[in-house]
C-alpha cells in the first residue's frame, strides 16, 4: 500500500515538473523553498526578541526549536525515502537533502511559525484576516516548492502541514496558561524546565543534527534567566519615535545577527578540526547552547550597555 502511495506521489512530482520549462521559475522555487528553513527562522525570530517583543520572541523560539526537534526525530525514527532516492527516480531531484522524507520540516515549521505571526497582527494596516490570508498562501506555496523541486512526496508535505496543526493546537490552546504559570513563579523554573527538556531530547540522539534543537532551548533557558535576573531587557523603545526608533532597531539587529554569525562561524571551524573526536557531538551541542545565549542575553546586555534598550 506504501508503495502505490509513494509510486502516486512519483507521478505527482513528474507531472508538476513539466512546469520546469517556463523560464525562471526553477530558480524562484529554490528562493521561495528557502523561507520555510529553519535557518531562515534563526535570523527571523531574533528580530522579533530584540525589536518587537521579547515574550512573544520567547514563545516562538520555544515553539521552533520544539516542532523542529519532533520533525527531525520523527524523520530518523520513521526513516521514510525521498523521491530522489535509490530505488524511486533520481531524475525528479532538483535539490537533495540526506535524512529521510517525512514528515516535511518546511511545511511543518512554516505553518507554525506564519500561522503564529499572523496571529500577532505584526502589520498594523492589514486585517487579521488578510494575515491570515497571506500566511496560508505562503504555507501552500512552500509546500508546492517541495513537491516541485522533488525533495519531498505529496505525502511528506500533507504530513508536514498535520504535524504543524498539532503544534499549533497545543500553542494557541495551551501556550498563554504555560507562560503565566512560568511569569508566576520564580526565574529558576523556567531554567529547570528547558535543562529538563533538552536532557529528554538528547535521550534520543541519532544523528548531530538534533543536537541543535536540544542546545537552542538549553542555551536559550539559561539566557532568559540571565537576562530576567540581570539584564531587565525590554524590545520596546517607548521613549523613542520616528527615525530614531526605527534606526536603534536597525542598529540591534546588525549588532546582534553580526556577532551571531561570527559566533556561529567561529564556532563552526573550531569544532570541524574535532570531528573525528569522540566529544564532537558534544561540542556541537555547546555551540547552540552558546549561541542561544547570546541571543537571549548576550545581545540584550550589550544593547543596554550601548543604549540601545531600556530598562
Amino acid at each position: 500500500m506504501m508503495e502505490e502511495i509513494l509510486q502516486w506521489g512519483l507521478d505527482c512530482i513528474r507531472r508538476i515538473q513539466i512546469l520546469a520549462a517556463i523560464p525562471g521559475l526553477t530558480i524562484s522555487m529554490r528562493a521561495i523553498t528557502n523561507i520555510g528553513s529553519t535557518a531562515v527562522y534563526l535570523f527571523l525570530f531574533p528580530i522579533v526578541y530584540w525589536c518587537l517583543d521579547e515574550k512573544k520572541g520567547i514563545r516562538i523560539a520555544v515553539v521552533l526549536f520544539i516542532s523542529t526537534w519532533i520533525n527531525l526525530a520523527l524523520k530518523y525514527f520513521l526513516n521514510q525515502p525521498r523521491p530522489f532516492f535509490e530505488g524511486y527516480d533520481p531524475s525528479v531531484g532538483i535539490i537533495y537533502e540526506i535524512v529521510g522524507g517525512f514528515p516535511s520540516g518546511h511545511a511543518q515549521n512554516s505553518l507554525v511559525i506564519l500561522m503564529i505571526l499572523a496571529s500577532w497582527q505584526i502589520i498594523p494596516v492589514l486585517s487579521r484576516v488578510a494575515h491570515f490570508c497571506i500566511a496560508a498562501f505562503l504555507c501552500l506555496l512552500i509546500g508546492f516548492t517541495r513537491v516541485y523541486l522533488g525533495v519531498h512526496f505529496p505525502t511528506d508535505v500533507l504530513g508536514g502541514w498535520l504535524l504543524g496543526g498539532l503544534v499549533l493546537a497545543v500553542y494557541f490552546a495551551s501556550g498563554s496558561r504555560i507562560e503565566t504559570w512560568f511569569e508566576a513563579h520564580n526565574p529558576r523554573t523556567g531554567l529547570i524546565a528547558a535543562a529538563a527538556i533538552a536532557f529528554a531530547m538528547n535521550m534520543y540522539r541519532p544523528s548531530e543534527y538534533l543536537l541543535m534543537p536540544s542546545g537552542m532551548i538549553l542555551g536559550w533557558g539559561i539566557g532568559c534567566f540571565l537576562c530576567r535576573r540581570y539584564v531587565d531587557f525590554h524590545a520596546s523603545l517607548k521613549d523613542r519615535t520616528g527615525t530614531e526608533k526605527y534606526l536603534t532597531l536597525l542598529v540591534r539587529y546588525a549588532i546582534g545577527i553580526t556577532a551571531m554569525g561570527l559566533l556561529y562561524a567561529a564556532g563552526g571551524k573550531a569544532i570541524n578540526g574535532l570531528r573525528d573526536s569522540g566529544n564532537y557531538q558534544l561540542y556541537v551541542f555547546i555551540q547552540h547552547v552558546l549561541a542561544a545565549i547570546w541571543i537571549s542575553a548576550g545581545a540584550p546586555w550589550v544593547f543596554r550597555k550601548l543604549r540601545l534598550a531600556r530598562a
